[in-house]
């Protein structure tokens, strides 16, 4: 699977936009957070051009923050993008995510993982043919014991690391490589560790 984050030149603050082409031929893409760049609609359509058909069927919102959902509306509107959201209240959700959920693009399988922490409604994204986790604003690397957790977050982190995970795509930031599954445990390990609240 190809990934191109669309925002990686943005010069207004703006999430990460993480466009999947999910087939060989380019056309069955998947777009993880539209951003807030106006600009990431130039690169869709540089995408149209090139293969001559909709590159996009699905947007996936990890969460409803304006710098992640900002353009939801505009991309659908040209697209006919299918949207996807685990709050019913995020502009053009044509479907609510509940945990657990799989959502397919092609040969891929993404599956929702709720993790309020963030937000109420955040969620990551497992892609296991990849073994690829895209976080949006999800704390994956949780350095000390020090904060308050609740326990929904919790039990979210620990269906996270049951997953076999060699790259993390964050929502704001660099892709995360570099001994994941270590990272990982010793985050959960500190997560435990931590005062931990209903």
């Amino acid at each position: 699977m190809d990934i191109q984050n669309l925002t990686r030149h943005s010069t207004i603050y703006t999430s990460n936009a993480w466009f999947c082409s999910c087939e060989e031929d380019g056309i069955c893409g998947l777009l993880i957070d539209s951003g807030c760049d106006p600009t990431i609609m130039n690169r869709l359509h540089e995408k149209k051009v090139k293969t001559g058909k909709n590159p996009l069927k699905k947007i996936i919102l990890t969460h409803s923050h304006y710098d992640h959902a900002r353009l939801v509306k505009e991309i659908k509107e040209e697209y006919h993008a299918t949207v996807y959201a685990s709050s019913p209240y995020t502009v053009e959700v044509d479907k609510v995510l509940a945990d657990g959920d799989v959502i397919t693009c092609g040969r891929y399988h993404f599956e929702i993982i709720s993790i309020p922490g963030h937000t109420s409604d955040s969620i990551c994204i497992y892609c296991p043919e990849e073994e690829i986790l895209f976080s949006g604003d999800t704390p994956v690397m949780i350095w000390g014991t020090d904060n308050t957790y609740e326990k929904a977050f919790v039990f979210g982190f620990e269906e996270l690391a049951k997953k076999k995970i060699h790259a993390i795509y964050p929502g704001h930031g660099e892709i995360i490589s570099n001994n994941v599954p270590g990272l990982i445990r010793q985050s959960l390990l500190n997560l435990r560790n931590s005062r931990i609240i209903d």
